[in-house]
């Protein structure tokens, strides 16, 4: 990668600024392990110095970071044939990352929620019986469903959760947790008798299967699965019950092994509802 001497010094800089930052150190610190006067610090972190290869090799160390990695994110030594990684954009080392995930709970669920509809794709819905036809807009509020597939000639929409992780136990050899199943706004939602509602409750028949990922369990990626139907319903009492009754539950219990209404096997969920719709049109 060619990249012009003045633009790889302001990169380096930026970077040894975030590296100090990230780790809580004070220029002062990272003078007084160096063994150098604070002014050292202050002079390369401004641009008014810039360091040779000993003193950059050294800089690293005291900051307790590679020095590999950190031209790896200015782009030296990277292959120019591939767009940079998530990574190398913001100029992050995998630690820096992995601290901010750590001490944001709310990153974590975002990016395991996200992460978890790729690994559901990749797992379940990319084999030869299955095709996978495209994720609903994330916008769209009228339109609930994660992954639209083709089983068999027919389409069907999955939705898919993640366990609540404060929920999470274990006895003996049984998991348990809970999924929250339920949208991320309020919307509104149109009942059987053409009543309108504004609720967080995803309804009765809003979507064909559910999935759940199981990675709060064992830390490793495990789905469940079951049919919208089999779901327990709303018990929210300000609602009547013809209502609680067109409205799944906000919380659903979940378990590995997995137990009724859940199974591990997708394509079992699948055979189930082509069964019924072919019964329903004889």
């Amino acid at each position: 990668m060619k990249l012009p001497l003045s633009e790889f010094y302001v990169r380096l800089q930026r970077l040894l600024v975030a590296a100090r930052r990230a780790n809580g150190l004070k220029q002062s610190e990272v003078a007084a392990r160096l063994q150098v006067p604070q002014s050292f610090v202050s002079k390369y972190e401004r641009g008014e110095r810039r360091l040779d290869v000993i003193e950059f090799l050294q800089v690293s160390q005291s900051l307790d970071v590679d020095a590999c990695e950190l031209l790896m994110k200015i782009g030296i030594g990277r292959d120019s044939s591939k767009p940079p990684n998530i990574l190398e954009r913001l100029y992050l080392s995998a630690d820096n990352l992995t601290k901010l995930v750590d001490a944001n709970p709310s990153l974590w669920g975002m990016l395991l929620g996200y992460v978890a509809e790729h690994k559901l794709q990749e797992l379940w819905l990319s084999g030869s019986e299955v095709k996978y036809l495209g994720k609903s807009d994330d916008h769209d509020r009228s339109n609930k469903g994660d992954h639209i597939i083709e089983y068999q000639g027919e389409q069907f929409v999955i939705e898919s959760k993640s366990l609540q992780s404060r929920m999470v136990q274990r006895e003996g050899n049984t998991w348990y947790g809970k999924a929250q199943v339920d949208a991320s706004d309020r919307r509104t939602v149109t009942l059987e008798d053409g009543t309108q509602l504004e609720t967080t409750l995803l309804m009765v028949g809003e979507f064909d299967v559910l999935a759940v990922n199981c990675f709060a369990f064992e830390q490793e990626w495990n789905f469940v699965f079951a049919k919208n139907s089999d779901l327990p319903r709303s018990t929210y009492r300000k609602y009547p019950e013809r209502v609680r009754g067109q409205l799944l539950a906000s919380l659903v219990s979940v378990t590995w092994p997995p137990e009724p209404p859940f199974t591990e096997n997708l394509l079992e969920v699948l055979d189930q509802l082509l069964s019924e719709r072919r019964s329903a049109r004889t």
